[in-house]
């Protein structure tokens, strides 16, 4: 949790190896997969790629490259039938967040059940409706762009 401007390099390189090239690698693999009918790729983001938290900038800058790059792959893989979103899960209750903050109490963030109305909601949707957006799952309202 230092700050972006004294970053160590390889961790930096590894933040990004991990949350940034490990889903494009990933999508690479399974793409002729994907292809044969109505795919949708779903990159988890958060929040930090939006807030420029201090002392997030390596995990912060990984996942908005990660936006970015789901929402370049949305427009070249559309024709494919290829769709890609990314999903902001929000703060919630988990070892990467307590692990973020040694000894403080994060029982008052949400559990990871919180969200499975908006994953219903995303798995109900056309693939090629969603492809390109970016969703926060504990938003009150979700909603496809008309």
């Amino acid at each position: 949790m230092r700050a972006l401007a004294d970053s160590d390099l390889a961790g930096l390189r590894r933040t990004f190896e991990v949350n940034t090239f490990a889903p494009l690698a990933l999508l690479q693999a399974v793409r002729p997969f994907l292809a044969t009918g109505n795919g949708m790729v779903i990159n988890l983001s958060s929040d930090a790629a939006m807030e420029g938290y201090e002392g997030w900038g390596s995990y912060g800058s990984s996942k908005a490259a990660l936006d970015l790059l789901s929402l370049t792959l949305a427009n070249e893989l559309w024709e494919e039938g290829i769709s890609v979103v990314s999903v902001d899960p929000g703060d919630m209750r988990t070892s990467m967040h307590q692990n973020a903050f040694p000894g403080e109490d994060i029982s008052d963030r949400p559990l990871l059940e919180v969200m499975m109305p908006f994953w219903g909601w995303l798995l109900g949707q056309e693939a090629e409706a969603v492809t390109g957006q970016r969703f926060q799952a504990q938003s009150e309202l979700w909603q496809v762009p008309a």
